[in-house]
């Protein structure tokens, strides 16, 4: 990667604010947990990906969907959003980003595939193993749902990688 520019820095805090801003004004109430809730963030974190990396989409990730969690009044998913949505924009940018070129769809597929699978087997992890908020077995709708997120999100993201992939090279 190429040094920073004064684009690419204001180009990731853009991106930072549109994950907090569609993740917290696109929510919907979960009808499988109490207090959870989808949304439609998860474009925002694989176009991240696509366009800044995987580093550097990690904390785009991570800090957009913390403070989306602060705002909405989750603090108790706040530092596991942190880590589940920073890893989840990493493990995109790990197959989204291919500098100074065009992703191939098949590199597309597993990147957003291996993110959104993180992202719910993450939270699925946190809410019963650490939280303990459900048993098991009730949680597995919301783990699907988590998946169907993902989806969504990949149906965003896809709409808008083809115009938006050229902003990587930046």
């Amino acid at each position: 990667m190429k040094s920073w520019s004064l684009r690419k820095l204001v180009l990731s805090g853009i991106l930072a604010a549109l994950v907090f801003v569609v993740t917290a004004f696109t929510k919907i109430p979960s009808p499988f947990v109490k207090g959870a809730y989808y949304h439609a963030g998860d474009s925002i974190i694989y176009l991240s990906a696509l366009v800044l990396g995987p580093a550097v989409a990690a904390v785009v990730s991570g800090l957009g969907s913390f403070l989306s969690d602060l705002y909405l009044g989750f603090p108790l998913y706040m530092f596991a959003t942190l880590v589940i949505k920073g890893l989840m924009g990493g493990i995109a940018g790990y197959f989204l980003y291919v500098p100074h070129g065009r992703v191939s769809w098949s590199r597309k597929f597993v990147g957003i595939a291996a993110a959104g699978l993180w992202m719910a087997i993450g939270y699925y992890i946190f809410e019963v193993f650490i939280v303990r908020i459900v048993d098991w077995r009730a949680n597995i709708p919301n783990l699907f749902a988590n998946i169907a997120q993902a989806f969504v999100g990949a149906v965003i993201f896809l709409a808008l990688s083809k115009p938006l992939e050229r902003l990587k090279d930046l």
